[in-house]
């Protein structure tokens, strides 16, 4: 794999980033409906679970090269190994740790290709796909676009998908891609999971999600506070 972009974190992204309010415990009821990986086409920030991920300085022994942005590695503490999966993303820029514990990828866009990657250690068929969307604020009045088609709800059906390509070795991945777009929201969170019980909603707590910001303002020195109080 060839070596990413040496960019771990613009001011922009530390300025908005850290202003945005955390999910809410009560967003994510307590069920099994599994969640998968979801990544933007867009640059994007991986905001990660200290939990679970670390950084790793070129200093130590795991550290590979190919996979560092910006001198450090992205490395999963609870596998042993690195997360190639969040690699993945086609555009990842750099990381940072979350501050409520979510595993994201933060883009400022709202429009971009959304990919669902079946990323596992062994073939398998995600059935009853959905994407999740959620707008901030709640009441904002909102519209959102699947492959130019309007969404009447939250929630959009996508098509069975097949993981059968192998990866890294010991790992399986196939995506599909749909593209979204949406108005009338300055934030914008979106995941993917297999929708069990039909109704078009998640239960349960996602593992990895986008959170989309929608920040086409001017970002000269003397806007700064202007930027950031727009996501306080």
């Amino acid at each position: 794999m060839g070596t990413k972009k040496g960019i771990v974190l613009a001011p922009l992204w530390i300025l908005l980033g850290s202003s945005i309010a955390p999910i809410a415990p009560t967003t994510w009821a307590a069920a099994d409906e599994p969640s998968y990986l979801v990544y933007p086409s867009s640059s994007a920030v991986f905001r990660f679970d200290g939990g679970r991920y670390e950084l790793l300085p070129s200093s130590d022994p795991k550290f590979q090269e190919g996979y560092a942005i910006g001198g450090q590695m992205l490395w999963d503490r609870v596998e042993n190994r690195v997360p190639f999966e969040i690699y993945r993303a086609p555009d990842l820029i750099g990381f940072e740790p979350s501050p409520n514990g979510n595993s994201e990828f933060v883009t400022f866009r709202n429009d971009f290709e959304v990919f669902v990657d079946g990323f596992g250690s062994a073939p398998r068929t995600l059935g009853s796909l959905c994407l999740r969307f959620w707008p901030e604020p709640a009441s904002a009045v909102v519209q959102i676009d699947v492959n130019d088609q309007p969404l009447q709800r939250w929630t959009a059906q996508l098509p069975t998908l097949d993981v059968v390509t192998p990866a890294q070795p010991g790992f399986f991945a196939d995506t599909q891609a749909v593209v979204c777009s949406w108005t009338g929201a300055s934030v914008m969170r979106v995941i993917a999971f297999s929708d069990k019980d039909g109704d078009g909603a998640f239960q349960g707590t996602p593992r990895f999600a986008i959170l989309a910001l929608n920040a086409v303002v001017a970002v000269d020195p003397t806007t700064w506070g202007r930027i950031k109080s727009l996501y306080r």
